[in-house]
C-alpha cells in the first residue's frame, strides 16, 4: 500500500514529460511514416504508382458517394474517361506533358485525371499570369498542347503569336463560348469505355506526375518536378498524420494549379475516398457559409487566409459547423490563438514543405504546446528520421557561413539559420528531381559537402529556428530579412508584433533603401481601421519592439497585394522604395516617437543628409 502514493504521485510527472517532449507526436508521426512507406511498398510492386488509382480505389469501393460537390451541384467522374480517351484520339501519349491553365471548377479534375490516366503530365499553369511571366511558363512546360479555360481566354490571346510560334495547339473547356484561336473539346464522338489499364501502370517512382509552378514572387515562375512518388506519398501519409477517412468532407478554396490543393486537398480525399468540397476561388464572406451548408469537416489554408477569417465581423454563427480539423502551411502565431478559439476548431494541423523540396515538417496542434510552430521534431523523430538541420546563414552575403575546414556550422537551439533537407537519390521523396528545362535555378538549391565530405543538401530559402523541445518556427524567406544600424531585422517578427495591435488588419514589413545609408531601414505597408491612432500605432512598436526594428516608414493601403497563394508579394514594394514620386499611397515617417506625413519635401530632406533616421 506504501507504494500507491509514489505511483500516484508519478503519474502527473509522467504525464508532464511526455507532453514536454511531445512523445505522442513524435510516435504518431513515426506511425504515420511507418503505414506510408509500407503502403507505397505494396502500390510499387502493383505496379499502380499514380493518383489515378487512388481515385478508382475508393469511388469503386463506395461507388454510391459523393465524389465532389461545387456550387450546389454533385458530380460522378464518368468524364474521365471521355478525357482520357479524347486526349490519346489528339497523339497525347504516355509522359507527354500537357499544359493545363483552368480555375478551380469540375472540368480541372476531369482533364487532370484524364491526363493521369493515360501516364501523362499535367503543367498546371498559374491561372492569374500574363504576359512574360505566361509565356515563360508555357515555354518551359516543353509540351505541345494548352487546355485553356473559356474564362482565362485574354491573357492567352495577348500573347497568342509567341505561344504559338512554340508550337502549342490550344483547345479549350468552359462555358464562355467560342473563341477564335482555339477549338472546344468535344467528347460527344468520344468512347466512354475504360483508357488502356497498361498506360498508367508501373509508373516509376521518379516519372514526373506534374509541373507545379513556384509563385515567382523572386523573378520568374520555376516548374518544379512533381513526381508520382512525392504525390502517392504525400496523400497516403497525411491521410494518416491526420486521422482522415471517408466520412470527411473536403473543402478546397484554393487555387488547384498549386500542391497544396491538388495533392493534400484532393489527392488525399480520393485516397480515403472522402468528398471534395470545391469553391471556385477563396472568398472570406461565404467561407462558414459553404462550409455549414455542405456539412464540410475538414478546411485548408495556406497564407494569409486564416488572418482574413478572423478580421471578419464577429457572428452568433462562428461555431456553428462541423469542422473538426484545419490543416495547411502559414498561419502566423498571432492568429493561431484568435482562429482556434473563434471558431472552436479543435485541430490546427500546420505543415511545412515546398512542391520541389526534399524534406517536410508537421505539427498536429490540439493544445498550447508548440502554437505557431510549423513542425516538430522530437527525441524519437529526429533520431529515426534524420535529414533537417538548420545552418548558420549569413544575411549580407545570403550564404551559408562555413567554418576553418569548409563544413556548414548547425545552429544551437532558438538560433537562427537556414533550413536544409537531405537529399538521397535512393528515397523517392529525398531525391531533388529540380526544376524542368532550367537547369541553373536547379544547381543554385543544392548545396555539397556540407556537414561531411560527399553530403548534399537541399537549400529551402527559408529562415528557421529550433526550440529545446523540437519545435520548429518560421523566421523569414531568405532576402527578407534585413540589416539596419547593423542589426538583423526578421520581417515576420516585426509583423507580429504590429499585427497584436487592434487596430492593425494587415501588415508586410520590408527592408528599403535610403539614400546616405548603409543597409535597409524598415518600412511597413499597412491595411488599417479608419480607427487607427497612428501616435497610439508608434507608441505600441516603439514599446514592443527594439528600436532598430522599429519601421521608419509606413505605407497605408486599402488592400495588400497578394500572390495566388495568398502569400504578400514584397518584391514591388522593395523596389519602389520610399520616393514620393513613386509612390502614390499615403505615406509616414517616424519622426521621433511619432509618425508624421512623409511627401516630396521630408523625403529631399533625408536625401540631402538634413534629416537623421
Amino acid at each position: 500500500m506504501a507504494a500507491l502514493p509514489l505511483v500516484a504521485a508519478a503519474v502527473p510527472v509522467a504525464m508532464y514529460v511526455s507532453a514536454k517532449l511531445s512523445l505522442p507526436q513524435d510516435a504518431k508521426m513515426l506511425k504515420s511514416a511507418i503505414g506510408m512507406q509500407r503502403a507505397f511498398a505494396t502500390l510499387e510492386k502493383q505496379g499502380k504508382i499514380n493518383l489515378s488509382y487512388r481515385f478508382e480505389e475508393s469511388y469503386r469501393k463506395y461507388p454510391n458517394r459523393e465524389a465532389l460537390v461545387f456550387e450546389g451541384k454533385s458530380y460522378s467522374f464518368r468524364d474521365v474517361h471521355l478525357v482520357g480517351n479524347w486526349l490519346l484520339s489528339k497523339g497525347v501519349k504516355r509522359g507527354d506533358i500537357v499544359s493545363l491553365m483552368m480555375n478551380n471548377k469540375p472540368e480541372f479534375l476531369f482533364c487532370w485525371l484524364g491526363i493521369m490516366k493515360i501516364g501523362a503530365c499535367g503543367a498546371f499553369i498559374n491561372t492569374n499570369l500574363s504576359g512574360k511571366p505566361l509565356t515563360h511558363s508555357l515555354r518551359t512546360a516543353t509540351s505541345s498542347m494548352l487546355i485553356l479555360d473559356t474564362e482565362l481566354t485574354a491573357p492567352v490571346a495577348e500573347s497568342l503569336d509567341e505561344i504559338l510560334q512554340m508550337g502549342f495547339t490550344i483547345y479549350t473547356c468552359g462555358e464562355m463560348g467560342h473563341v477564335d484561336f482555339a477549338m472546344p473539346i468535344d467528347l460527344t464522338s468520344v468512347s466512354d469505355a475504360d483508357t488502356p489499364k497498361h498506360l498508367p501502370h508501373k509508373m516509376k517512382a521518379d516519372d514526373i506526375a506534374m509541373l507545379i509552378y513556384t509563385s515567382g514572387t523572386t523573378g520568374l515562375p520555376k516548374a518544379g518536378r512533381f513526381s508520382h512518388a512525392r504525390a502517392d506519398m504525400g496523400a497516403l501519409f497525411f491521410e494518416r498524420f491526420g486521422n482522415f477517412t471517408d466520412k470527411d468532407r473536403f473543402y478546397v478554396c484554393m487555387p488547384l494549379y498549386h500542391s497544396s490543393a491538388a495533392v493534400l486537398g484532393v489527392g488525399v480525399t480520393w485516397s480515403v475516398g472522402g468528398t471534395i468540397i470545391l469553391a471556385r476561388k477563396f472568398s472570406a464572406t461565404r467561407f462558414w457559409d459553404d462550409c455549414r451548408a455542405n456539412n464540410v469537416t475538414v478546411i485548408q489554408y495556406i497564407g494569409e487566409i486564416c488572418r482574413y477569417l478572423v478580421n471578419l465581423p464577429e457572428s452568433p454563427l462562428d461555431k456553428m459547423h462541423s469542422v473538426r480539423l484545419a490543416h495547411g502551411n502559414g498561419m502566423r502565431p498571432d492568429v493561431w490563438n484568435r482562429f482556434r478559439e473563434r471558431y472552436g476548431i479543435p485541430v490546427i494541423f500546420e505543415w511545412y514543405a515546398s512542391t520541389e523540396g526534399t524534406g517536410a515538417l508537421n505539427n498536429y496542434n490540439t493544445g498550447p504546446n508548440g502554437v505557431g510552430a510549423v513542425g516538430f521534431h522530437g527525441p524519437l523523430a529526429s533520431l529515426l528520421l534524420p535529414g533537417l538541420k538548420i545552418a548558420k546563414f549569413d544575411i549580407e552575403t545570403e550564404e551559408l557561413v562555413r567554418d576553418k575546414n569548409g563544413r556548414c556550422i548547425e545552429c544551437r537551439p532558438g538560433e537562427p539559420g537556414e533550413l536544409l533537407c537531405v537529399i538521397d537519390a535512393s528515397s523517392p521523396i529525398k531525391d531533388f528531381r529540380g526544376y524542368h528545362n532550367n537547369k541553373d535555378a536547379t544547381n543554385k538549391k543544392i548545396a555539397k559537402d556540407v556537414f561531411k565530405s560527399g553530403d548534399v543538401y537541399f537549400r529551402t530559402g527559408d529562415i528557421l529556428s529550433r526550440d529545446a523541445d523540437g519545435y520548429y518556427y518560421f523566421g523569414d524567406r531568405v532576402g527578407d530579412t534585413f540589416r539596419w544600424k547593423s542589426e538583423n531585422v526578421s520581417t515576420a517578427e516585426v509583423s507580429e508584433v504590429l499585427s497584436a495591435h487592434p487596430d492593425c488588419l494587415e501588415v508586410n514589413v520590408y527592408g528599403v533603401q535610403v539614400p546616405g545609408y548603409d543597409g535597409r531601414a524598415g518600412m511597413a505597408a499597412i491595411v488599417a481601421k479608419e480607427t487607427m491612432d497612428w501616435d497610439k500605432f508608434a507608441e505600441h512598436a516603439l514599446k514592443n519592439l527594439p528600436r532598430y526594428s522599429v519601421p521608419i516608414f509606413i505605407r497605408k493601403k486599402s488592400q495588400m497585394e497578394i500572390t495566388g497563394t495568398f502569400k504578400q508579394r514584397k518584391v514591388e514594394l522593395v523596389n519602389e522604395g520610399i520616393n514620393p514620386s513613386i509612390i502614390k499611397d499615403e505615406m509616414l515617417w517616424l519622426d521621433g516617437h511619432h509618425y508624421r506625413p512623409f511627401r516630396n519635401e521630408e523625403y529631399q530632406r533625408i536625401a540631402g543628409g538634413r534629416a537623421k533616421l
